[in-house]
């Protein structure tokens, strides 16, 4: 279905994991408004001409909108990233050309914490591979190894914003003991969570049991779980990440896996996904899930009406205070903190 508006709006998704199949939600929300055109990709290759003729954008997946893609939009007002994160948008530059570039934060929050606590603990009781020998015919509690009480263990969280914070909440449910690290949060935020406030990444690496991560991709999150700080966690840890694959040095993550020098891993995002490294893919105390944390039936349909109504605001020239770049109308610039 296309609806009929003098605007038009290009969706943009990718023919290798097309997450739009029918563009319904969103010409209904933009009737009126503009003409939704679902413009399915290989890649970035051509894509600025392709799309030179639209006055906003949806973007899926990591198809890079560059500089020279965006050079080619020359009546393009905004463009809405259907996700939390905005790495694949050259935001400075889209700002430069008077682009508004919004994000949306406030989708799937509950999706992504209990996706966490599930690896949590399917890493915790070892289920994956007592659910494996299990169904060769091993029917022994001991298969299920030496397992520790979740109880008065410590979580570690880094990255304490909307996701972050839900996890903390499900966790205590569990009697763990939930410590962060996150230098931009406000301070008196632990007192408020009735959680401990860590100092730095490496302290929370040395005390924690389980650690997760609900950061953004920024150069100061890209490889911010290092080998150096692989090797202060303790070699029973237990640690997740269902936020971005390059948080995590996959090298060295890696070799800690191939030398036993972690407890377990659980991982829904990986650094160059969908290539899996083999000692990922055959560790048995490693768990993939194929970026898959975000998803339910409601959280997908929540993405695309939020993204579908900020472009709407975008087109209207109202301001969209989900903007990352600083443009918040198509009418001028404005210094707007961050989300």
């Amino acid at each position: 279905m296309v609806s009929t508006g003098a605007a038009s709006v290009a969706i943009v998704d990718s023919t290798h994991n097309r997450y739009v199949q029918v563009p319904d939600i969103e010409a209904t929300l933009l009737d009126g408004i503009a003409d939704v055109i679902h413009e399915v990709v290989d890649g970035s290759d051509g894509l600025g001409e392709r799309l030179a003729g639209y006055d906003a954008i949806i973007s899926w997946h990591a198809v890079a909108l560059d500089r020279v893609v965006l050079a080619k939009l020359t009546r393009c007002v905004g463009i809405v990233r259907a996700a939390v994160g905005f790495d694949n948008i050259d935001i400075a530059f889209a700002a430069e050309r008077g682009i508004a570039v919004a994000n949306i934060p406030d989708y799937g929050t509950e999706e992504v914490a209990d996706h966490t606590m599930a690896l949590i603990l399917a890493l915790a009781r070892n289920l994956i591979n007592v659910d494996r020998r299990a169904k060769e015919g091993v029917w022994d509690w001991r298969i299920a190894g030496s397992l520790p009480r979740l109880r008065g263990k410590r979580l570690g969280i880094v990255g304490m914003g909307r996701i972050g914070t839900a996890v903390s909440r499900r966790a205590g449910c569990f009697g763990l003991d939930i410590g962060f690290y996150d230098p931009y949060v406000p301070v008196g935020l632990d007192k408020a969570l009735g959680v401990c406030r860590l100092d730095t990444l490496e302290e929370l690496a040395e005390v924690c049991d389980i650690i997760t991560l609900h950061v953004p991709l920024t150069p100061a999150t890209h490889h911010m779980i290092s080998d150096g700080v692989l090797r202060r966690m303790k070699p029973e840890a237990i640690l997740v990440n269902t936020s971005r694959g390059p948080a995590i040095e996959e090298s060295a993550l890696v070799a800690a896996v191939a030398e036993g020098r972690i407890g377990a891993v659980g991982l829904d995002v990986l650094e160059d996904e969908p290539r899996v490294h083999p000692v990922l893919r055959t560790a048995r105390n490693v768990a993939l899930t194929a970026h898959s944390a975000f998803y339910s039936r409601e959280s997908l349909v929540e993405l695309r009406t939020n993204s579908a109504r900020a472009v709407a605001r975008l087109l209207r020239g109202e301001p969209e205070p989900r903007t990352v770049n600083g443009v918040i109308t198509a009418s001028g610039h404005h210094v707007f903190p961050a989300l």
